[in-house]
C-alpha cells in the first residue's frame, strides 16, 4: 500500500448535467465501474492518474476513456486534484469525531476494508500521518458497530448484517428494513436450499435467482436465519461469502451480485469503449499530425507545487525523465518526450531552493544530500606541527621551492599516484600515463589506506572530464561485478569522491589495491572492477602495515616528532632504499604529509641521497645537516 503523504489539497469538482434514466444493464455497468475505481484509489492510498488506476485494476475491458467517463459522471465520489483523481471521502469534515467518519468511510466503500487502508483514509481526512491512526482505527473497529473478517484484519459495518435480536418475525423484518414483498420472489426457492449444509452454495443459488439485480445481504441472511434458527451466525455467513471473491462481488449498499453475472457488463464496457472518448493521459484530445510542431512543455505554479510534493520525503534521486512521465504524463515514446525532459531540466535548475541538480538529468531534495558531502574528513587533513630545532640550532622540516628539488623529484610529484586531496596539481600539470585522458573508456586507479578506511577517493587520480563536469557535486551510480548499484558523489569543490565504502569492503590490501572504473552506455553509471591486483609503489604488506599503524599510534600519543625523523626511521627499514612513491605512501601511513615537504627533506639534507631511483639514508652524513646551498630556496 502506498505511503500516505499528508498535505492540504484543494479539490476541483466538475459540474455535470442531470443523468438521464438508464436501463438496468447500463446502471449496473456504471455502478460496478465506479466501485472498481473508488476501491482501487483507496488501495493505492493517494491520488493517481487514470492510466495508473486502470493499470492497477488490471481488467482489459476497462479503458482510460471509460474511467474518465465514470469519474466525470460521479462527481460526488471522485474529484480532480492537480491532474490526478482522488475520492471525495478524503475531504470529509475534519472537525467530526473519528468514530463517525469511520462509519461513513465504510458506508461509502460498501464492503469490508483492511484496517491499514482505513488508517490511510483517516490520515487524509484529518491531515495527520497514517501511523497516528493505526492503533486508533483498530480500537474503534473492535467496537460493537463493526464486525471483522479475514482473521480480524478487515472490517465492515454491523448494520450490513441481519439483526436477529427481535422476538417476532415481523419485528426482525422491520428493524432490518426488509419489505415483505421483497422476499416473495425468493421464498419458495429459499426453502429448498441446504442452508445448514453449505451456506456458500445456498447463497450462490439464491443470488442466481436474482440474476443481474444486486441483492441485499440482509435478505440473503434472512432466509439463512429462518432455516438455521438460533445457531445462525450472520458474521460467519458474511465472512464465508466475502472469502469467495471468485463467486461473489460486494457492491455498495450492502448488496451482493454473482461474479458470473457481470460478464454482460464487461461486454457492455467493450462496446462503450468505442463510443466514449478514449483519451488516456498519454494522448492529446485531438489527433496530432506527425509533422505538427511539438508544443513546448509549460511549467505552471501548480506544476511546481506538484513537483515539490513528488519530491517531498524522498531520500533518493529522481530523473527528469521520470518526472516528465509521472507528473506531466508524457511517455518516452511520445514525440515531445526528449524536448520536454530538456525543458524540465532547465527549469528545475532555476529552482535551487527546492531541487538540487546532481548531474545529467538527476535531481534530489537539497536536504537529502548526505551531510558529509562538501567536507574533508579529519583523517585526510594535514596536522599543524610545531617548529622542530636540533640541539645545534638547526631547523628541520623546512619547505623548499621546486627549483631546489633533486633531479627526478620534480617529475615524481606530478605523478597522479603521488597526489592527494589538498595536495594536488592543476589538471594541466599532472603527468598522466600514456593513453590516460578524460575520454578514456576506463581508468586504472590505486587505493591508499586513508581513503579505504573512510570510503573516499581523490580526484587527483582522475582526469577532469572523465566524470560529468557539472555541477560542483555530481551524483553517479557505481555498479560492482554483481550488478549492484551504489550512489557515489563527485565533489569538485573538495576534489573527493564519496560513497565508496561498500565497494572497498571486499578489498584485502590496506594500501595499494588496483581497481578500474569503466564507462557504461549510461552517462551517469560506471562499473567498478577489482581483480585482486596491487601496485608495487603503493602496496604495503599486512605485516608492514601493522608496524606502521603501531608507529602512527606512538606518534599521535607522544610528543611531536619531525617529519625528518619519520622519514629517517622508515629508510632505516629499507636498507637498500625505497622509491619516492613507496616512501611517500609509508610516511603518510604514519602521519599525513604533503608530498612537497617530503621532497624538500630529501633534497635539503645531506644524509638522504638517491641511488638507482631509490632513496636511502646515510647516518654518517647526518652531522652535515642541511645543505647550505639550498638555503636560498627556503620558503619562509
Amino acid at each position: 500500500m502506498a505511503t500516505t503523504k499528508v498535505a492540504e489539497k484543494k479539490p476541483v469538482t466538475k459540474k455535470t448535467d442531470d443523468v438521464p434514466a438508464q436501463d438496468p444493464l447500463e446502471k449496473l455497468s456504471d455502478q460496478v465501474l465506479q466501485v472498481h475505481l473508488h476501491r482501487t484509489i483507496v488501495t493505492m492510498g493517494e491520488p493517481a492518474r487514470l492510466s495508473e488506476i486502470v493499470r492497477e485494476i488490471g481488467d482489459d475491458a476497462i479503458t482510460v476513456g471509460l474511467a474518465r467517463h465514470i469519474v466525470d459522471k460521479f462527481p460526488r465520489k471522485f474529484v480532480a486534484v492537480d491532474r490526478r483523481w482522488d475520492v471525495t471521502q478524503r475531504f470529509l469534515d475534519a472537525q467530526r469525531p473519528v468514530a463517525r467518519t469511520l462509519e461513513e468511510l465504510l458506508t461509502i466503500y460498501g464492503a469490508p476494508v483492511p484496517a491499514d487502508e482505513i488508517a490511510v483514509e483517516l490520515s487524509h481526512v484529518y491531515h495527520r500521518v497514517r501511523e497516528y491512526f493505526d492503533d486508533i482505527a483498530i480500537r474503534l473497529l473492535r467496537g460493537n458497530r463493526f464486525f471483522a473478517v479475514d482473521g480480524g484484519r478487515t472490517f465492515g459495518l454491523r448494520s450490513w448484517l441481519l439483526d436477529t435480536s427481535a422476538v417476532k418475525d415481523e419485528d426482525v423484518l422491520f428493524y432490518n428494513f426488509i419489505q415483505p414483498e421483497t422476499l416473495v420472489p425468493f421464498a419458495k426457492m429459499a426453502k429448498g436450499l441446504e442452508w445448514t449444509e453449505d451456506l456458500v452454495a445456498a447463497s450462490h443459488d439464491l443470488l442466481s435467482a436474482s440474476g443481474m439485480n444486486p441483492l441485499d445481504n440482509r435478505v440473503v441472511q434472512y432466509f439463512a436465519w429462518k432455516a438455521i434458527g438460533e445457531q445462525y451466525d450472520p458474521v460467519a455467513h458474511y465472512a464465508a461469502m466475502h472469502e469467495r471473491k471468485d463467486l461473489f462481488v460486494a457492491l455498495g449498499e450492502h448488496n451482493w451480485i454473482l461474479k458470473d453475472e457481470l460478464e454482460p457488463v464487461r461486454q457492455l464496457w467493450r462496446s462503450l469503449a468505442d463510443s466514449v472518448a478514449d483519451l488516456s493521459a498519454e494522448e492529446p484530445a485531438a489527433a496530432v499530425e506527425a509533422d505538427a510542431p511539438i508544443k513546448e512543455l509549460e511549467i505552471t505554479p501548480t506544476d511546481l507545487d506538484e513537483l515539490r510534493r513528488y519530491f517531498s520525503g524522498r531520500e533518493d534521486i529522481v530523473t527528469a525523465g521520470t518526472l516528465v512521465s509521472d507528473v506531466f504524463e508524457v511517455r518516452p515514446g511520445d514525440r515531445s518526450f526528449h524536448s520536454d525532459v530538456a525543458t524540465l531540466i532547465g527549469y528545475l535548475k532555476t529552482q535551487k531552493d527546492d531541487f538540487l541538480w546532481v548531474g545529467n538529468d538527476r535531481f534530489r531534495l537539497p536536504s537529502s544530500i548526505p551531510p558529509y558531502i562538501g567536507q574533508i574528513p579529519e583523517s585526510l587533513t594535514f596536522p599543524t606541527l610545531p617548529k622542530f630545532v636540533t640541539s645545534d640550532g638547526e631547523i628541520l622540516d623546512q619547505m623548499l621551492s621546486d627549483q631546489a628539488f633533486e633531479e627526478g623529484l620534480d617529475e615524481h610529484i606530478l605523478d597522479p599516484l603521488a597526489q592527494d586531496v589538498n595536495d594536488q596539481e592543476p589538471a594541466t600539470r599532472t603527468r598522466w600515463s600514456e593513453g590516460v585522458s578524460a575520454s578514456s573508456p576506463w581508468l586504472r586507479l590505486v587505493l591508499k589506506s586513508h581513503h579505504k578506511e573512510i570510503g573516499t577517493f581523490p580526484l587527483a587520480q582522475v582526469p577532469f572530464g572523465f566524470f560529468p563536469t557539472e555541477p560542483n557535486i555530481v551524483e553517479l551510480t557505481l555498479r560492482d561485478n554483481a550488478g549492484n548499484g551504489y550512489p557515489i558523489y563527485v565533489d569538485y569543490d573538495v576534489q573527493l569522491i564519496y560513497g565508496l565504502f561498500d565497494v572497498f569492503a571486499d578489498i584485502a590490501a590496506e594500501s595499494g589495491a588496483v581497481f578500474h572504473l569503466e564507462r557504461t552506455d549510461k552517462p551517469d553509471e560506471y562499473k567498478f572492477v577489482y581483480n585482486n591486483e596491487t601496485d608495487t609503489g603503493v602496496f604495503i604488506s599486512p605485516a608492514r602495515f601493522e608496524e606502521l599503524t603501531e608507529r602512527r599510534a606512538e606518534v599521535e600519543a607522544g610528543s611531536p616528532i619531525s617529519t625528518y625523523d619519520i622519514v629517517r626511521q622508515i629508510l632505516d627499514h629499507y636498507r637498500k632504499g625505497a622509491t619516492f612513491l613507496t616512501l611517500l605512501t609509508e610516511v603518510n601511513a604514519v602521519r599525513r604529509t604533503p608530498r612537497r615537504l617530503l621532497t624538500s627533506i630529501l633534497s635539503g639534507y645531506a644524509a638522504f641521497h638517491q641511488r638507482a631511483n631509490r632513496w636511502t639514508f646515510d647516518p654518517k652524513k647526518e652531522p652535515d645537516g642541511f645543505d647550505k646551498r639550498k638555503a636560498a630556496f627556503i620558503i619562509k
